[in-house]
């Protein structure tokens, strides 16, 4: 084999090692049952146990805040097998029924290990009794890790 073959085989495997692995897109159906581990003001913290079609179940830290008009924004870290997912919400609270409902979106930031990269959306909804101790969210949409 000429040097110049040597080194093209060479050089072609060196680029086809660097070449980064291209995120699946899954479709995922999460749910997770939490309680009030703190709160202060606005702001409660949340933690529970998360299951998700997608990657299966672990354990979830929400951050909600409860703004004007009863906005909620937030965020949480879900940790699983193999790394961990974090990512943002922005819903609409309502009070009705004896219970507190939202409704809004959620978005995958990132994450670590397997997860490294994360990305994804999801339609968000969730409800929690009136004295905020529990709550119940849910996730529909996808994420590509």
């Amino acid at each position: 084999m000429s040097r110049l073959a040597l080194l093209l085989t060479i050089g072609g495997v060196a680029l086809t090692a660097a070449t980064p692995a291209v995120a699946a897109t899954h479709t995922d159906n999460s749910t997770a049952t939490v309680h009030k581990v703190s709160g202060s003001g606005n702001t409660t913290v949340y933690s529970g146990n998360m299951t998700s079609t997608a990657l299966g179940r672990g354990t979830v830290r929400q951050t909600v805040i409860l703004g004007k008009g009863l906005a909620v924004t937030g965020n949480y870290v879900v940790t699983y097998s193999g790394g961990t997912v974090r990512g943002t919400v922005k819903a609409q609270a309502k009070i009705s029924g004896g219970k507190i409902t939202f409704t809004g979106t959620a978005r995958v930031t990132g994450g670590t290990g397997k997860f490294k990269g994360a990305t994804g959306s999801s339609r968000y909804t969730g409800t929690a009794n009136l004295s905020g101790t529990t709550a119940t969210f849910t996730q529909r949409g996808t994420i590509s890790y």
